[in-house]
């Protein structure tokens, strides 16, 4: 079995306490309606605070980046005259809308960074071929 034998061995079930945390599907419904409402199953950008606003702040400022061609990501983004080096990627996606209308036609690479203790949402715009800031998350 090798050095790990003990690991596979180890019974990880107290005795007495059951596998299984509900009976029946019924029986875990209310957790899981009450998962689904809790805010870290939701984008940040939705969150609301208690006033009822939203938590993060929408932009769609033009900012500069230093790209990276080795890492494939953003190390650096300028903001006015503020420059954010970027500690940490923490997502990534693209939204591709409406590529049959030009005047509606949206082709976008978004990146959700740690920088400077904040989180920020950077996107850059292939078809303008520009970035862009587009939330920022205090």
């Amino acid at each position: 079995m090798g050095r790990n034998a003990s690991i596979k061995r180890y019974d990880a079930t107290p005795s007495g306490q059951p596998i299984e945390l509900w009976e029946d599907r019924h029986g875990r419904l209310p957790i899981v309606l009450e998962l689904l409402a809790s805010p870290w199953i939701m984008r940040a950008s939705e969150l609301a605070r208690r006033d009822g606003a939203l938590a993060t702040k929408r932009s769609n400022e033009p900012i500069e980046v230093v790209w990276s061609d080795e890492r494939q990501c953003p190390l650096e983004f300028s903001r006015g005259a503020k420059a954010y080096r970027i500690d940490g990627i923490v997502q990534t996606w693209s939204a591709e809308r409406s590529w049959w209308d030009r005047r509606h036609h949206i082709a976008r690479r978004y990146w959700r960074v740690l920088a400077r203790g904040g989180v920020y949402d950077l996107a850059y715009d292939k078809l303008e071929q520009r970035w862009r800031l587009v939330g920022i998350q205090d």
